[in-house]
């Protein structure tokens, strides 16, 4: 189901070839039904981790996806859900090599038309910034593995680091799903970016819009994937981006919507 609530921002975006583009990965890259990529570490080795992720996950989840919670309030709670989880993961993660043969085993599916879309953004020379409160090497892998790292595209995420059999992050710096803002993006590129006409923005939780400043919004075509709490959540989404795809769409559909 798709729903277009700006069909002026539409038409004005579909005349401009001069944009850049800002994506979430986890569950807007990739579909509904995929591991989120902080998942996947713990669903690899299973046992004691497996166990505390999910009652870390179980918890947090249902209050990423309720919009009734004071706005200053959520973010908080996500920055608490990104300290647990990436705690967790730095007793556990070893070595570049497990990130390697989790992903071997790993449900992690992009949407149907994500590899066409990106290899369209390529060809067009249409710059990528990939915006992800997951695990960075792991999507970096994966997205080398799928053959659409371009070298248009710039990922911004949560790296951990490796000495010896040791795994380390900085959790006071950590991108959370409700933290996800324009200043993460390096200088010297959002210079580049900043010169852009227009941008396209796609996400999977209403957060997502953050990825962009206020300042930004007025030129930017904002998308929204809407696969949980469908009814619950409609009203919200169509409030806040220009176009809702509810109910499992994929990037086929994106492109047949900005095709001029």
């Amino acid at each position: 189901m798709k729903y277009i609530n700006n069909k002026e921002k539409l038409d004005q975006f579909r005349e401009s070839n001069n944009f850049f583009a800002i994506i979430d990965f986890d569950r807007t890259l990739t579909t509904a039904t995929s591991d989120a990529s902080a998942g996947i570490i713990p669903k690899f080795l299973g046992g004691e981790c497996l166990k505390k992720r999910l009652e870390i996950y179980e918890y947090y989840r249902p209050l990423e996806l309720d919009y009734t919670i004071d706005e200053e309030e959520k973010r908080n709670i996500m920055k608490k859900w990104a300290s647990s989880t990436f705690t967790l993961l730095s007793k556990y993660l070893t070595s570049e090599k497990m990130i390697e043969n989790a992903i071997e085993s790993a449900n992690l599916n992009l949407r149907n038309g994500a590899k066409q879309f990106l290899q369209n953004l390529y060809e067009r020379n249409i710059p990528v910034v990939i915006m992800s409160a997951g695990v960075g090497n792991l999507i970096k892998r994966f997205l080398e593995k799928q053959g659409v790292l371009y070298d248009n595209i710039i990922l911004i995420s949560n790296f951990f680091e490796f000495k010896g059999d040791k795994s380390y992050i900085n959790t006071e710096t950590i991108i959370a799903s409700s933290n996800k803002d324009y200043s993460k993006v390096p200088e010297g590129t959002r210079k580049v970016l900043d010169k852009k006409e227009n941008i396209l923005l796609c996400g999977d939780i209403v957060e997502d819009i953050k990825m962009i400043d206020t300042s930004q919004k007025n030129r930017a075509l904002t998308i929204g994937f809407l696969d949980y709490n469908i009814k619950e959540n409609l009203n919200i989404y169509n409030n806040n981006f220009d176009i809702v795809l509810a109910d499992n769409e994929n990037f086929n559909t994106v492109m047949e919507i900005l095709r001029r």
